[in-house]
C-alpha cells in the first residue's frame, strides 16, 4: 500500500513511478495522505514512456557534448555553475515528464524566488533566477537537436522579468577615472585605462577584455573583436585618438610587466602550465579592477563598466548620430536595440531648446486668434504678429497665420 500509518499516527506516502523520482513523504492526518497521493498519481507518467532518461542524465550527456564544448569559457562555466540548484530540485525527473507538467518549474522557480543567496546573504535576484532557468533551457535545446523532445517547452514558461538598467557615468565619475590614470598603483591605472577605453570605443566590457595585441591597427585606427556576441563574427571599430592613446598606454605596460601575453589586458591564470608561456595568461578580470575602482573612491559603489557603454550610446544619439553609424560602432544586432539606450535624450541641450521653441508657437497661435476674434483682419493680424516676433516687413516672415476661424465660433467666444 503506498499509504500507511505510523506508530506515532502518522500517515506516511511512498510512490516509485517510472520517469518520477521516489516519492517518500510523512502527513499529519490521512485525507491530506490522500490527497498527496492523489495528486502523484496524476501525474502523466505513461505519456512519456519513450524517454525515461532523467534531468540529471542529460546533464551529464551535455556537458560532455560537442554543442557545449564549442560555446565559449564563459557560458561553459555560466552553466555548470547555475544548472546546480536545478539540479538539486529537478534532476530526477523525466525531461519529458517536465514537458507535459511545467507547474513542477514553476514551482521551482517560486521556491527559489523565496531563498536567499550563500555569497550575499540577500534574496536570489531576478538575473540568477533567469540564468538557472536558462541553463535548463540550454538541457533542452541540445535535447531537441538530438530528437528527444519536439520542442524546446522551456521557451514557454514565464521567467522573471529582467530589471532595467538605466545607469550612465557623469561628468564627475568620468573625471575620477581620468584621475585613476595616474594614480600611484599600477593596477589601478589598468583598470582605469579600461574603463576609459570602453567609453571611448563604445564595445562591451566582455570584448575589450578578450582583446588581443594583434588586433590593433594603428595606422588605420582601428580595433576589431573577434567572435562577437552576435552571431561569433568579427567587428572592426574606429578607434580615436584618445582611444589610440590610452591603446599605446596598455600596451607599453603590458610590454613590461607581462611580455608573454598575447591579451591586451591579461590576467595571471591560476592553472597555467609552468612550461607553457602560451598558457600564463588570460582574459582580463575587470570585475577585480571595478571593486579596485571603487575602493579607492574613483566611482561610486553602484558603478559597473557596462554604463560606460550605455554613456557611449546615449551620447552619441544626443549627438545626433545615426542607429545605423552607431550600430557599426556597437555591435547591437538591431535598431531596436539601440533605442533601449534612446532615454537620456529628451534632456539633450538642444531637444530642451527645440521644446522651449515649440512652447513659444503656442503662446503665439493664442495671441493671433484672439486679435482675430477681436475684428483684425487676417493681414492686419499678421503685420502685427510680425512685429511681435520682431521681423521687418520686408522679409519674408516664419509665422503662418493660423486656419480661419469659423466668425459663429469667434461671436460665441467673444460673449
Amino acid at each position: 500500500m503506498p499509504i500507511q500509518q505510523l506508530p506515532n499516527g502518522r500517515w506516511r506516502v511512498q510512490l516509485r513511478r517510472k520517469g518520477l523520482p521516489k516519492f517518500d513523504k510523512v502527513f499529519p492526518s490521512q485525507a491530506e495522505a490522500k490527497a498527496a497521493e492523489q495528486q502523484q498519481l496524476a501525474l502523466p507518467s505513461q505519456a512519456f514512456v519513450g524517454l525515461e532518461l532523467t534531468v540529471r542524465d542529460l546533464w551529464e550527456r551535455y556537458s560532455t557534448s560537442i554543442e557545449f564544448k564549442q560555446k565559449a569559457q564563459n557560458t561553459q562555466n555560466t552553466e555548470t555553475t547555475r544548472i546546480k540548484p536545478v539540479l538539486a530540485e529537478l534532476g530526477d525527473y523525466a525531461l519529458k515528464h517536465l514537458e507535459s507538467s511545467p507547474v513542477l518549474v514553476y514551482d521551482f522557480i517560486d521556491k527559489r524566488a523565496a531563498s536567499v543567496s550563500e555569497r550575499t546573504g540577500k534574496p536570489l535576484s531576478p538575473t540568477s533566477l533567469r540564468l538557472e532557468i536558462a541553463a535548463l533551457s540550454a538541457i533542452c535545446i541540445w535535447a531537441k537537436r538530438r530528437r528527444m523532445i519536439r520542442e524546446n517547452f522551456v521557451r514557454l514558461i514565464s521567467r522573471p522579468g529582467q530589471a532595467s538598467r538605466k545607469r550612465r557615468v557623469g561628468v564627475k565619475e568620468q573625471a575620477g577615472i581620468n584621475d585613476a590614470l595616474t594614480h600611484e598603483n599600477p593596477r589601478v591605472r589598468e583598470a582605469a585605462r579600461f574603463s576609459r577605453l570602453i567609453r571611448l570605443l563604445g564595445c562591451r566590457p566582455g570584448e575589450l577584455a578578450e582583446l588581443r595585441c594583434a588586433d590593433i591597427d594603428y595606422k588605420a585606427s582601428s580595433v576589431t573583436f573577434r567572435l562577437t556576441k552576435f552571431k561569433k563574427e568579427d567587428r572592426t571599430v574606429h578607434a580615436t585618438e584618445g582611444a589610440l592613446e590610452t591603446l599605446s598606454q596598455q600596451v607599453g605596460h603590458i610590454n613590461e610587466v607581462a611580455p608573454e601575453s598575447p591579451y591586451l589586458f591579461p590576467t595571471r591564470r591560476r592553472d597555467a602550465n609552468p612550461g607553457q608561456r602560451d598558457t600564463w595568461y588570460g582574459p582580463y578580470n575587470y570585475a577585480w579592477g571595478v571593486k579596485l575602482m571603487r575602493k579607492h573612491g574613483f566611482v561610486d559603489v553602484d558603478f559597473y563598466p557596462h554604463a560606460l557603454r550605455r554613456e557611449f550610446v546615449s551620447r552619441a544619439i544626443e549627438d545626433g548620430l545615426p542607429y545605423s553609424l552607431i550600430r557599426k560602432q556597437t555591435g547591437h544586432h538591431s535598431t531596436a536595440a539601440i533605442e533601449l539606450y534612446d532615454r537620456g535624450l529628451a534632456t539633450a541641450p538642444e531637444v530642451r531648446e527645440a521644446f522651449d521653441r515649440h512652447a513659444k508657437t503656442i503662446g503665439t497661435d493664442h495671441l493671433a486668434g484672439l486679435l482675430l476674434q477681436y475684428g483684425l483682419s487676417e493681414e492686419n493680424t499678421k503685420d502685427v504678429m510680425d512685429r511681435v516676433l520682431r521681423k521687418p516687413k520686408r522679409i519674408a516672415v516664419d509665422y503662418e497665420m493660423p486656419k480661419a476661424a469659423d466668425p459663429i465660433a469667434i461671436k460665441r467666444a467673444s460673449k
